[in-house]
């Protein structure tokens, strides 16, 4: 009997042990994706139309999609090419997203718990999973959700793969990750050779010259050779939101007030717990984060078009882990404090975490709300 108690005992201490890691995070993504599932966008045509072609079931103005920008972005299309024979187009190409939630948000767990610690780690995948983007355009007939998990793959591979293992064969890899990364968003193309070239630059003893070349080159070429396979080129589009709406520049350096605002939209409570954590981290973390929000600030300081909150929410691999850190140190804090003591620290940090999460699902359940069925 003592051993079938203590076996018993093991097997509880185990499951709560997978329970706490990332399967909650996964299955709070897998849940947020499907009640948030397909929605159509005025580009959302675009990628179903380049399914079609991929099939050979497109129409002659359906074909025109080769001109189009969206033609720069083929691996969401390309995955959903099966999965259409047995769903709509449409369908295929969210379940497509609703893969990548899912893998976005373990990376953001595994990224997070080698920075911080596996509390943070759980916190920072929540809010990923029910970060205001993801609901609202996660899983949505674009390539903006894919685009997300594709740079949280790639930064971790670089700071944790590459990082520590500088032979041919990880640099390789990690060109040939960018390079797809690129192809599913081409804001990748910006951040992440950027990211490789300040870690190159302030970390010479983590990451060789050779394999930062090596990887930067074909992560760069994967992108223009398709572009030129195509046809279309990347100034050509840059070209493009030069041109969209107000002739010129009206990106953040112009909009100061209302890049703020899309911040804001992007990460609504974790926000001000970001800048809590961000006082809070070691010096080694701190500079890991600034040289992620760096990155992605050169690319909304050069994205023509006005902030928007699914640009600035490519900043998410430093903000989110900074906001566990700050709610966790808030916690802490308010656990010591009179009258407010009555809750203990995870309490107050389970409390921060549900009012995150209930924030932009009331938020995104007003605009927007749909399952497969």
């Amino acid at each position: 009997m003592v051993g079938v108690r203590e076996m018993a005992h093991m097997n509880l201490g185990t499951a709560r042990r997978a329970l706490g890691t990332w399967m909650i995070p996964v299955l709070v993504a897998l849940l947020e994706g499907l009640t948030h599932f397909g929605r159509m966008y005025s580009d959302s045509g675009g990628y179903v139309s380049m399914v079609k072609l991929l099939r050979g079931t497109a129409g002659v103005e359906e074909a025109q999609v080769i001109h189009w920008h969206g033609i720069l972005r083929p691996v969401v299309p390309t995955l959903a090419l099966p999965l259409s024979y047995l769903m709509s187009y449409r369908d295929a190409i969210a379940t497509v997203n609703l893969g990548f939630l899912l893998l976005g948000t373990l990376f953001v767990y595994l990224l997070t718990r080698r920075l911080l610690n596996n509390r943070g780690a759980f916190v920072s995948a929540v809010c990923f999973a029910s970060a205001f983007p993801n609901l609202f355009i996660g899983t949505a007939v674009l390539t903006d959700g894919p685009g997300y998990a594709l740079e949280i793959i790639t930064l971790y591979f670089l700071l944790f793969v590459l990082g520590e293992k500088k032979d041919f064969r990880n640099a390789l890899f990690a060109g040939v990750l960018i390079g797809i990364g690129g192809l599913t968003k081409e804001t990748n193309l910006i951040v992440i050779p950027v990211f490789l070239f300040l870690r190159l630059l302030l970390h010479r003893d983590r990451l060789n010259m050779s394999s930062a070349l090596l990887a930067a080159t074909i992560g760069i070429a994967i992108p223009l050779a398709w572009s030129q396979f195509v046809g279309f080129g990347y100034l050509a589009f840059y070209g493009q939101g030069l041109a969209f709406q107000t002739p010129g520049y009206n990106g953040l350096l112009l909009n100061p007030k209302l890049f703020a605002l899309s911040a804001a939209y992007a990460f609504g409570l974790c926000l001000p717990f970001a800048f809590i954590g961000f006082f809070n981290v070691d010096d080694e973390r701190f500079k890991t984060f600034c040289e992620i929000l760096l990155s992605v600030g050169i690319l909304l300081a050069m994205w023509p078009t006005a902030p928007e909150y699914r640009f600035t929410f490519l900043a998410f691999p430093a903000v989110l882990p900074l906001a566990a850190s700050g709610m966790d140190k808030a916690s802490e804090v308010l656990a010591r404090r009179p009258w407010l003591n009555r809750l203990s620290q995870r309490s107050w940090l389970v409390l921060f975490l549900l009012a995150t999460v209930a924030l932009t699902n009331v938020a995104s359940f007003r605009l927007y709300f749909r399952t497969p069925l």
